[in-house]
């Protein structure tokens, strides 16, 4: 499959800052970078896209443009934007040609192409690839130094599969529980999950425990049942840790049925963070202490343990997708989140549990944690898989 995306104008991309320029005049600019220079690029298989240059005003003679690729101003968009990004394999990727021409009469160039080659780039890796402004000829135009370079940003589209929950079916964890367990006494933490709605009921548990640190749809005591809410996020105090701090938080809109989409909540040791697809929704200041994902608020029963679709036993299930779901003992930065929406390494720091919902089950009928630890996920009800899912969604 070949797909053609264009860098334009009209497009706008996430703001990495406000950009003042001081000079005066005309200049060129690489087109679409005004507002931000990062540019999204998902591959899928083979990809293409087209560059161009822009003028603030009408060339009056032919302006031909050179462009080129610089490694050097890798470290400066990874500072810019606490990222982790590295350079695309170089056969990875073609350009058509080098240069482009902003012809008489005209404010914007013809295109060149970038292409690139799925197949070559890894899946979850965050590529950046700064394509420069390096030289005008004619024209008498400057360059726009802020808008100068273009990070190119590759992400490997992947096609998977998910677990179908349909409110018949949920995932147990029977490593996370008991006095050993190695979620008991978090001073940091991270739990995200990717989910893709069907329907919503009174209460739809998606992970956690309940009444301790839960993420789930609805409250069955009049919110609406499709709005996200981390219910009951426990913390206990730093002397005392079986005395416990409650927050909670809730998505601003409600969701909808059949998107994908990908959650989180982030605890540094004062700030519990909430996040939904890469976007701060809420930072609260805590009193600090650890957070204990092994048990419900009374944990007498294993039922009542971390579990993904269901709580209260197996009760409050969740109708819909599933395909990715982890447990870290770290604070994730957003950049690491965004960036890792639809994979991480298994072998990352601070990675406790991952599972990855894409029916490859164990001899035992489990789903594998992927980190090699042996925190297996499993099954219990009827459980279906789909396939034909990609990410990013």
């Amino acid at each position: 499959m070949k797909k053609y995306i264009f860098l334009s104008l009209a497009l706008l991309f996430s703001l990495v800052g406000c950009k003042e320029e001081p000079e005066f005049g005309d200049a060129v600019y690489l087109t679409g970078t005004l507002t931000s220079q990062n540019v999204k690029f998902l591959v899928d298989g083979q990809t293409s896209m087209g560059i161009t240059v822009s003028s603030s005003t009408k060339a009056d003679a032919p302006v031909k443009v050179s462009l080129e690729v610089a490694p050097d101003k890798l470290a400066e968009y990874n500072a810019a934007t606490g990222g982790e990004a590295i350079l695309p394999p170089a056969e990875s990727y073609s350009f058509s040609s080098k240069e482009v021409t902003i012809a008489q009469g005209a404010a914007q160039s013809d295109a060149i192409t970038l292409n690139a080659d799925g197949e070559k780039i890894k899946e979850g890796t965050h590529y950046c690839l700064p394509v420069t402004i390096t030289k005008v000829d004619g024209g008498n135009l400057r360059v726009l130094k802020t808008s100068q370079t273009a990070y190119i940003l590759f992400t490997k589209v992947i096609n998977i599969k998910a677990a179908d929950l349909d409110k018949k079916g949920s995932f147990d964890i029977p490593g996370f529980a008991g006095e050993s367990s190695p979620v008991r006494s978090l001073g940091q933490m991270t739990l995200e999950m990717k989910i893709k709605p069907e329907s919503f009921g009174s209460i739809s548990s998606l992970c956690g425990c309940e009444e301790n640190f839960l993420f789930r749809f609805g409250d069955g005591a009049g919110s609406p049942d499709n709005k996200l809410q981390l219910a009951k996020a426990s913390i206990g105090t730093p002397l005392h840790p079986d005395q416990k701090d409650h927050y909670e938080a809730w998505a601003d809109q409600p969701f909808e049925t059949g998107s994908w989409h990908h959650f989180a909540a982030v605890y540094d040791g004062s700030y519990l963070r909430t996040y939904l697809d890469g976007k701060q929704i809420q930072a609260v200041e805590t009193k600090g202490g650890t957070i204990n994902l092994s048990m419900a608020y009374d944990g007498h029963t294993w039922d009542d343990t971390f579990a993904i679709g269901r709580s209260v036993g197996h009760q409050r299930f969740f109708d819909g997708l599933v395909s990715e779901c982890r447990v870290w003992n770290i604070a994730r930065t957003q950049s690491q989140l965004q960036n890792g929406v639809c994979y991480v390494d298994p072998t990352t720091p601070g990675l406790v549990a991952y599972w990855r919902f894409n029916g490859q089950l164990q001899d035992d009928g489990t789903v594998l944690d992927e980190t090699g630890h042996g925190y297996n996920a499993h099954p219990w009800g009827q459980i279906k898989w789909v396939g034909d899912q990609k990410c990013p969604f």
